[in-house]
């Protein structure tokens, strides 16, 4: 999907009465410009939603079944948007977490909703013991605690998180870093931190990230892809490995066999479960490795060089987003041989690796090339788009569109600073030609069976669920304003905002049944 716009993360609650043949569930969502959405769901099915809008917030919770239980509409904080990170679901309660700053203090900021009645409650703020001179990286939720990571001047790590018995504490830990060389340009690795939660989407804009964060227990893993480091030439590097272990308060630093990259960057990497996955990309070659997690061993190799097919594909080569100012057509496939490689090492390399059987492993593979920044800041009048604000909800991350406005009203400190500036882009400045949009993603699936990483071989197309979903929202009549996919077991269902019905419509994918009709097929 070439775009990740809105959390509207509907939780796959209803599955157990999903029939993939047809539209799976039509939910009434009466929204104008909601400033804020997230979704979560319990083990038992029940989603528990909201939005903030007009300065309330706005939640319900559904049941396993898709029938409401509980809607409210409730003033709060003052009209301060909670910016929800991350949340976390406890026997009793849906926790939602946000971050609130007031001059040089910080608070996490937690609510709950209980899983059986919608019942609000508002909890206590706590205030962060916060180390002098440290800045904010991100926050985001996993299974068992919600965490909150900053960097000091040092480049040593702090990390919060609560206890699983008392939401409203955060303990502290700091994680020193000096076995971990320098990079080139401060802040380089912690600009652009994703947290990996097991159903994130998969697709090239999230693998895109170079520093991804993951979590296993008490560890915590952050893997750093083609950073230039202090010392070394500057194609010479690496894929990076550094281990939080919250329980001894030690790191641990490792790294893979070094790459030679013409442009920076060239390669990126995925872990799941055991298994870390490293792609590179050049205009001439296209190498896949596969290490164990554990030991860093290699396991297996494709190597593959210019005007070369690419024999692991199970789909073409798709790009998205790169239509032609006469075209309507916002899908391509890239065919002649001589094309792929070039046009998979026009953007960052991206690599997602997903399951949905004992047996298989779904990749996707491909680069994303962000819109282009503009550099004319003297015409005051342009419109600039505030930050895209990035959602950790366990479901995994969630994308909330930024505004435009205009730009004499964004402070100088954020359009002039190197850390801020670029979360601030321009697509439509006066007087351009270039590519406007959400960026272009181009990429390719393939399925390898899960123990020996070899291809799957069948007669016929091989089964992808992400194609299924991807082929069903190119035939769509008319692009969907709003739209997610998410997991659930071993389905996806993707779920786009119908303005004009004000309803938002959820379908299902599952293996071995047709994909439902669009509008359009029907």
């Amino acid at each position: 999907m070439r775009k990740l716009l809105f959390s509207l993360l509907f939780v796959g609650a209803f599955a157990t009465a999903a029939n993939a043949q047809k539209e799976f569930a039509n939910i009434e969502l009466p929204m104008n410009r909601a400033e804020d959405l997230v979704s979560v769901a319990d083990d038992n099915g029940n989603v528990c939603i909201y939005y903030y809008q007009g300065g309330n917030l706005n939640f319900a919770l559904i049941s396993p079944t898709g029938q409401k239980l509980a809607q409210h509409e409730i003033p709060y904080r003052s009209g301060k948007d909670p910016q929800v990170l991350g949340s976390r679901v406890t026997e009793d309660e849906f926790i939602f977490y946000s971050r609130f700053v007031n001059g040089r203090r910080e608070y996490v900021r937690p609510f709950a909703i209980n899983r059986r009645t919608g019942a609000f409650r508002s909890l206590q703020d706590v205030q962060l013991d916060l180390e002098r001179n440290v800045t904010f990286i991100g926050g985001f939720g996993d299974e068992n605690h919600f965490y909150m990571l900053y960097t000091d001047k040092n480049s040593n790590l702090h990390l919060y998180r609560d206890s699983e018995e008392n939401v409203a504490t955060m303990d502290h830990q700091m994680f020193k870093t000096e076995e971990m060389p320098r990079t080139r340009d401060r802040y380089a690795r912690e600009s652009g931190m994703i947290y990996v939660h097991p159903d994130l989407e998969r697709n090239v804009f999230t693998g895109h990230h170079r520093s991804k964060i993951y979590t296993r227990g008490d560890k915590m893993h952050i893997i750093f892809d083609g950073y230039a480091v202090r010392g070394k030439k500057s194609d010479d590097t690496t894929t990076e490995i550094l281990t939080l272990d919250w329980n001894t308060g030690k790191t641990e630093y490792r790294t893979l066999p070094t790459l030679e990259q013409r442009n920076s960057p060239s390669f990126n990497s995925f872990l799941h479960q055991d298994k870390l996955f490293r792609v590179q990309m050049e205009k001439d070659k296209f190498k896949l490795a596969a290490y164990d997690f554990n030991t860093l061993q290699p396991l297996k190799e494709y190597n593959y060089g210019e005007n070369e097919e690419i024999a692991i594909k199970s789909t073409p080569v798709h790009q998205r987003g790169a239509k032609g100012l006469f075209s309507s057509k916002d899908d391509e496939i890239i065919e002649k041989q001589d094309k792929v490689l070039k046009n998979l090492a026009s953007g960052i390399p991206a690599i997602t690796v997903d399951t949905y059987s004992d047996s298989t492993l779904q990749l996707t593979i491909g680069s994303y090339k962000a819109p282009d920044e503009r550099n004319s800041r003297q015409d005051q009048s342009r419109m600039v788009r505030t930050p895209d604000r990035y959602v950790r909800t366990p479901r995994g991350l969630a994308l909330i569109p930024g505004r435009w406005t205009p730009a004499y009203s964004i402070p100088s400190y954020y359009l002039n600073s190197p850390y801020y500036s670029r979360y601030f882009y321009d697509p439509y400045g006066q007087g351009s030609s270039f590519p406007t949009g959400p960026g272009i993603s181009t990429y390719f699936h393939t399925v390898l069976d899960a123990k020996s990483l070899t291809k799957v071989e069948q007669e016929g197309e091989v089964e992808v669920l992400q194609e299924k979903v991807d082929k069903y929202e190119r035939d769509l009549k008319r692009e969907p304003e709003f739209q997610t996919i998410y997991r659930y077991g071993d389905k996806l269902h993707y779920g786009y905002y119908d303005r004009k019905a004000r309803t938002f419509r959820i379908v299902e994918f599952a293996y071995g049944q047709e994909p439902p009709q669009t509008e359009q097929q029907r």
